[in-house]
C-alpha cells in the first residue's frame, strides 16, 4: 500500500505530462506586457494646432537592472511664423540682458551709500506762539467818576459862588438900612438862613455832581469796554488767520520735505528699475495642445486562469486520476498507522 502511493505521486496525468504553469504564467506576463505597450502607444499621438505641434518619439535603453526598455522622448515646435518671432525676442532680450549687466555697477554705487538725509528741508512744526493783540486798558472807573464829579461840582460851585456872595452882601445891606448889625439876633438869624440855603445848594450841587460822576463813568466804561471788546474780536481774527497761514506753511513745509524723499528714495533706485524694465517682457508662449480621450486599459486574455482551468477539467474526466487519488488517500491512512 506504500509503494502504491509513492507510484499516485510519481505518475503523470493520463499518460501524459501534465500542464507546466511557470510556462502559463511568464506567458500571462508578456501579454500583459503587450497590453500595457499597446495602451502607452495609443496615448502618444501627435498633435498639431495653428500655433505649433508636439510629437512623441522613442529609442531603445535599458533600467536599472540592464534590462531592456522603450525610453520616449516629447518634443513641442512652433509654426515657423512664430518660431521666428521668438528667435528675434530672444536676441532682444540677450541684448537687454547685456545692457542690464552693464548698469549693475551704476547700480551698486548708487545702493553702496546710505540714505543722505541732511539735505532735506525741516519739517514743519506746530505753531504755538500766540497771534492775539494785547487787550486794551479800560482806564481806572473810579478816576473816571471823580473826574465826572468834579466837573459837574465845580461847574455849579463857579454859579453858586457869586450868586450867593451877592445874596449875602444884599441881605448885609439891607439889614445895615434896618438898623440891624452883626451883633443883634435878627443879623445872625438871617445870616444863618442864608448860609442854610448856600448849603443846601452846594449840598444839591454834590448830589449832583455825584450822579453825573455815576452816569459818565458807566457810559466810558461801557463805550471803552466796547472799543476793547471789538478790538479783541480783531485780535481773535487775526489770531486764527496766523494760525491758519502758519499752518499752510507747516504742512508746506513737510509737503515739500516729503516730496525731497521720494526724489531721493527714486534717484537711488533708479538704475534697478531700469535694470528690470529690461530684464522683463512678454515671450513667445509654447502652444496649448488641445485634450483628447485617452485609451483605457485593456485587459489582457487570462492565459493563467484558462490553463488552471483546463488542467481540472481534465483531471476530473480521467479514471486514473480518480485510482491514484483514493490509493494516495489510503497509503496515507496506513503510513499514519505504521
Amino acid at each position: 500500500m506504500h509503494r502504491l502511493f509513492l507510484q499516485a505521486k510519481e505518475s503523470k496525468l493520463g499518460g501524459k505530462s501534465g500542464q507546466d504553469f511557470g510556462d502559463v504564467a511568464t506567458s500571462q506576463g508578456e501579454e500583459n506586457a503587450s497590453v500595457v505597450r499597446d495602451q502607452l502607444y495609443a496615448n502618444r499621438p501627435t498633435q498639431y494646432t495653428p500655433f505649433g505641434f508636439t510629437n512623441w518619439e522613442q529609442q531603445g535603453g535599458t533600467d536599472a537592472q540592464g534590462n531592456p526598455i522603450t525610453e520616449w522622448t516629447q518634443t513641442q515646435g512652433l509654426t515657423p511664423e512664430l518660431q521666428d518671432i521668438l528667435n528675434k525676442q530672444i536676441a532682444i532680450q540677450g541684448g537687454r540682458t547685456d545692457v542690464a549687466g552693464m548698469l549693475t555697477g551704476r547700480m551698486g554705487q548708487e545702493f553702496g551709500n546710505q540714505m543722505d538725509w541732511s539735505g532735506l528741508g525741516p519739517m514743519g512744526q506746530v505753531p504755538t506762539s500766540q497771534f492775539t493783540l494785547p487787550e486794551g486798558d479800560v482806564g481806572d472807573p473810579y478816576q473816571t467818576r471823580q473826574r465826572a464829579e468834579d466837573a459837574v461840582y465845580n461847574q455849579a460851585k463857579s454859579r453858586l459862588e457869586p450868586q450867593y456872595q451877592g445874596k449875602r452882601n444884599a441881605l448885609e445891606i439891607k439889614m445895615r438900612n434896618q438898623g440891624i448889625g452883626p451883633q443883634d439876633e435878627a443879623w445872625k438869624s438871617q445870616m444863618e438862613g442864608l448860609g442854610n440855603q448856600e448849603n443846601d445848594a452846594y449840598n444839591q450841587a454834590q448830589w449832583s455832581a455825584t450822579g453825573a460822576g455815576q452816569a459818565e463813568s458807566g457810559q466810558m466804561f461801557g463805550q471803552q469796554m466796547g472799543r476793547n471788546q471789538n478790538t479783541f474780536n480783531q485780535a481773535m481774527g487775526a489770531n486764527q488767520q496766523n494760525f491758519g497761514q502758519a499752518m499752510q506753511g507747516s504742512q508746506y513745509a513737510n509737503q515739500i520735505r516729503q516730496q525731497q524723499m521720494t526724489e531721493e528714495m527714486t534717484k537711488r533706485g533708479f538704475s534697478l528699475n531700469e535694470i528690470n524694465a529690461l530684464l522683463s517682457g512678454q515671450q513667445v508662449g509654447l502652444p496649448q495642445m488641445p485634450n483628447f480621450s485617452q485609451a483605457q486599459a485593456a485587459q489582457p486574455a487570462p492565459l493563467y486562469q484558462g490553463a488552471a482551468d483546463q488542467a481540472s477539467v481534465n483531471a476530473a474526466g480521467n479514471p486514473m486520476n480518480a485510482l491514484i487519488g483514493a490509493g494516495g488517500t489510503i497509503g496515507g491512512a496506513m503510513a499514519g498507522h505504521w
